[in-house]
C-alpha cells in the first residue's frame, strides 16, 4: 500500500453549515422565478428590468451555499439553472420556475441522507472559539493549547468523558510544571509526586520553606487549595493515586459535572500562571 491511512476524528470532518443561508437563498430564487410569468403576462422585460441579472446573483448564491453544505448533487443541479437564464425571455418564464421546484426537490433529498448535528449558539461559540478564557494559560504554557482546544470542542459536542481525557492532560500539564518549581525529585513527574510533595511544604509550616522558594508559602498554600478543589470535583470519576491522572472506567459525566472540573483546572492554571515565574 503506497499511501499512508489515518483514521479522521468527527471534529476533523465537522464543517459549519448555515441552514439559514441555504433557506434564504431558496426562497429568494423560488421568489424571483415565480415572478416571471407575470412579467411575461404584462409584457414587460425581465431583462431590461433587471430580473435576471437578480436571477443570475441568487442562482450563484444558492450554489455556494449547497457547495459549503458538500451538497454535491444539489451544486450541479442549481448551475444547470444558468444556462435556462441564457435562453429567451418567453422561454425563460416558460421553464425557470418548475425548474427551481425540482431543483428544490434534489435540494430536499441530498440534505435527507446527510446527518447535520445542532449546536446550540453556546456551544457554537465554545467549538469555535476553544481558547477564549484560556488565553492566559495558553501564552503561558504552550504545550496546553491542543488539549484545551479538544477539551472544549468536545464539551461543545456533550462528548463529557472526552473533554474530561483532555482536561486531565491539561491539569496534568499544570501539575508537571508546579512540581518542576517546588522541587519534585520523583522521575516520574505527574499529579501524584506533585501532590505529596506540596502537602509536605504546606504541612512543615511557613517557617520551613526551602530556600528556593522563600516568600512564596501563600501562593503555595494557594495552590494547595485550588488542588483540593480540583480533586473534590472529580471524586469518585478519576484515580489519582497513581503518578499519572486517568478516568475511572465506565464513568458518566454531566455536564454540570464536567463544567465544574473543568472550571477547576482553569482557575488551577490561571493561579500557576501568575504564582510562578516564566
Amino acid at each position: 500500500m503506497s499511501g499512508i491511512l489515518r483514521i479522521l476524528t468527527w471534529q476533523e470532518i465537522m464543517k459549519e453549515f448555515e441552514i439559514r443561508s441555504l433557506i434564504k437563498a431558496i426562497r429568494c430564487l423560488l421568489d424571483s422565478s415565480n415572478l416571471l410569468p407575470e412579467l411575461q403576462r404584462e409584457n414587460v422585460s425581465s431583462r431590461g428590468t433587471g430580473v435576471l441579472t437578480v436571477l443570475r446573483e441568487q442562482v450563484r448564491d444558492l450554489a455556494t451555499c449547497c457547495g459549503d453544505a458538500t451538497l454535491e448533487v444539489s451544486t450541479q443541479a442549481v448551475n444547470d439553472l444558468d444556462t435556462l437564464l441564457q435562453l429567451s425571455e418567453g422561454a425563460i418564464a416558460e421553464s425557470l420556475a418548475d425548474a427551481v421546484k425540482r431543483t428544490i426537490v434534489i435540494i430536499e433529498r441530498e440534505l435527507s441522507a446527510c446527518l447535520f448535528l445542532r449546536l446550540e449558539p453556546i456551544e457554537k461559540k465554545l467549538y469555535l472559539e476553544p481558547w477564549k478564557k484560556w488565553e492566559v494559560i495558553t501564552k503561558r504554557f504552550g504545550e496546553t493549547m491542543r488539549d484545551i482546544e479538544e477539551m472544549n470542542k468536545c464539551f461543545a459536542l456533550t462528548r463529557y468523558p472526552a473533554a474530561m481525557f483532555h482536561a486531565l492532560h491539561v491539569a496534568e500539564w499544570g501539575a508537571i510544571k508546579l512540581g518542576d518549581y517546588i522541587g519534585v525529585a520523583d522521575p516520574k513527574k505527574g499529579w501524584g509526586p506533585t501532590e505529596r510533595k506540596l502537602r509536605e511544604i504546606i504541612k512543615a509550616g511557613h517557617a520551613n520553606v526551602p530556600p528556593a522558594l522563600a516568600g512564596k508559602f501563600d501562593f503555595l498554600e494557594q495552590m494547595n487549595r485550588e488542588i483540593d478543589s480540583i480533586v473534590l470535583a472529580w471524586r469518585h470519576k478519576v484515580d489519582h493515586a497513581a503518578n499519572h491522572l486517568a478516568v475511572l472506567p465506565n464513568m458518566e459525566f454531566t455536564q454540570e459535572i464536567a463544567e465544574h472540573i473543568i472550571s477547576s483546572v482553569r482557575v488551577f492554571m490561571n493561579r500557576l500562571a501568575e504564582g510562578i515565574p516564566e
